[in-house]
């Protein structure tokens, strides 16, 4: 327990059931054990990071013991592709390897319903464009039509977004990604369950996910708080490939860690800008019949 009586990550989050897919966890059965008043029904909504370097023995088990339907998959154009070039490359591979270990799990599962929703949308991308000075701009613009999409990238990760850190992060998707969530909190209303929501990590876009739909199920932000902070334990193992990506991004080491304010200040931001969480899910477009379906869906009776 912390020193306000609560649940710690620690001590309430089960850690991920997979070997190969990371942070995963259901979203009901986390709330329900970090505050035994709350009632969320289980094995509906999972949050964890990307399944498609997964093996295949860990794929069938989302399908088989966790019986996925649905995947709503977060992350970037940009990143799909460069998973499609990583996919390609291990199936190069497997020419090296003798039958028994040549096995590679798809990309796509079968019979799983995909809804690609990229939460860094272009009016997200539109926004920290304005952010940087013109010079910056211009080489940024010139890396692009080189091709050099990395080194641009950089560019605006260490000019407009490490200055503002996970919450800044979090706050500017808030202000600027309203249709990108609403296509998101329409599939978590209509979608066939069970819904496995990822990105990369499963840690910052699918994190703020996971914060908009527990404050859309009246979770005490406390508790909303542990299930954020529960992610840094949970991707230990890939925290030296992940600050590697970083870097290369122009971002510090420290955006692959979870900060335990992160919650709160998100939640400060909503309150100051728009008044109320309410307000803030009406103006997104995310209305009170989006949101009583969902809490139908999600709260036991």
């Amino acid at each position: 327990m912390d020193l306000g009586g609560h649940p710690t990550a620690t001590t309430a989050v089960p850690t991920s059931p997979f070997k190969t897919i990371l942070n995963f966890r259901d979203i009901g059965q986390t709330i329900n054990a970090l505050d035994a008043s709350l009632l969320l029904r289980r094995g509906l909504v999972y949050r964890g990071a990307r399944p498609d370097e997964a093996t295949l023995e860990d794929q069938r088990s989302l399908i088989s013991n966790y019986r996925i339907k649905t995947i709503i998959d977060l992350r970037s154009k940009t990143e799909h592709v460069q998973q499609g070039r990583k996919h390609d490359a291990r199936l190069r591979d497997t020419t090296t390897l003798l039958p028994s270990e040549s096995a590679i799990a798809p990309l796509k599962i079968p019979n799983v319903c995909y809804h690609d929703i990229s939460l860094n949308g272009s009016s997200y991308e539109i926004l920290l464009l304005k952010r940087l000075r013109y010079a910056s701009l211009a080489k940024l613009i010139t890396l692009m039509l080189l091709g050099r999409r990395t080194e641009a990238i950089a560019i605006l990760g260490k000019e407009v977004i490490q200055p503002r850190g996970l919450v800044g992060q979090a706050t500017d998707v808030i202000d600027s990604s309203a249709t990108e969530l609403k296509q998101i909190f329409q599939v978590l209303a209509d979608a066939q369950y069970p819904i496995f929501i990822h990105c990369t990590s499963g840690k910052d876009r699918t994190g703020l996910v996971a914060f908009i739909l527990l404050m859309i199920l009246d979770v005490p932000l406390h508790v909303v708080s542990v299930d954020y902070t529960a992610s840094q334990g949970e991707l230990v193992s890939e925290r030296l490939l992940r600050t590697e990506e970083l870097r290369a991004m122009g971002l510090s080491d420290d955006f692959a860690d979870c900060p335990p304010n992160w919650a709160n200040d998100v939640h400060r931001h909503i309150i100051k800008t728009y008044g109320s969480c309410q307000a803030y899910l009406d103006r997104t477009g995310i209305g009170e019949a989006l949101r009583h379906r969902i809490r139908s869906n999600l709260l036991q009776e």
